[in-house]
């Protein structure tokens, strides 16, 4: 007998194959961009519900997956086609609620009961995790709805794409800078002429020659806040729209 966690799980792995997020996929296929969040699955009395099947057909649509073959591997006991089986599930939280304490261990990994799960697929390394973006303040860079894969344990380099965890303030998405002293420069303060660039960077501080009209202004960077605890600049992997 399928259960409704499954059939939730296959349609979230569909989604994350390509490149989707509950809400991204809700636009995509004409509804209201919460129809299926996770918060909307859950019934007064604290079960999972089943999504009404208009809403289920307008989704396998937009993901071009018959509702024969889904309900097939279904019932077969896969829970999810042979490019799902890899998927994994991981951590997620939107933008606007990664701040506080508690949100990261002594590591820098997500622990805590604030966390959210969302499915992932399986070429996502293990021990990253997911960030909405609930917000279009980082437009045109990154849109509203999208999700920012983040890995907590690789080695920062010039103009990486990070989030900047910071327990008392609000998260800043943005570009590492690698100057001393280490800063951020955000995405809703990028200068109009790197708005233009899809992968807007910032100058290489080890190349001298760089041309300054194609950086970033320092001046609109965030500084690292030095011995502060809980602070975390983590590097992002991947964006899904």
């Amino acid at each position: 007998m399928i259960r409704p966690e499954e059939l939730w799980q296959a349609l979230d792995a569909l989604a994350l194959e390509r490149g989707l997020t509950p809400s991204g996929l809700a636009r995509a296929a004409g509804l209201d961009a919460t129809t299926f969040n996770p918060s909307r699955r859950v019934g007064g009395d604290g079960a999972l519900r089943w999504p009404a099947m208009s809403s289920l057909l307008r989704a396998l649509a937009v993901l071009q997956t018959p509702l024969g073959i889904f309900a097939a591997q279904l019932e077969g006991g896969l829970g999810m086609t042979e490019g799902l089986q890899t998927a994994r599930r991981t951590r997620s939280l939107p933008l606007s609620r990664l701040k506080g304490y508690g949100l990261f261990d002594l590591s820098g990994h997500p622990t805590g009961m604030e966390w959210e799960d969302a499915v992932l697929p399986g070429a996502v390394p293990q021990g990253a995790y997911a960030v909405r973006v609930d917000t279009d303040r980082l437009e045109p860079v990154m849109r509203d709805g999208s999700s920012l894969i983040v890995m907590p344990d690789l080695h920062l380099r010039w103009s990486d794409r990070v989030v900047m965890c910071r327990p008392d303030a609000e998260a800043v998405v943005g570009l590492w800078d690698g100057l001393e002293p280490p800063g951020v420069v955000p995405f809703d303060q990028v200068s109009p002429i790197s708005e233009a660039v899809p992968h807007a960077s910032v100058a290489d501080p080890s190349d001298p020659n760089q041309k300054a009209d194609r950086a970033v202004s320092v001046d609109q960077r965030i500084l690292v806040p030095q011995g502060a605890e809980g602070v975390w600049i983590h590097r992002i992997i991947m964006v899904t729209v």
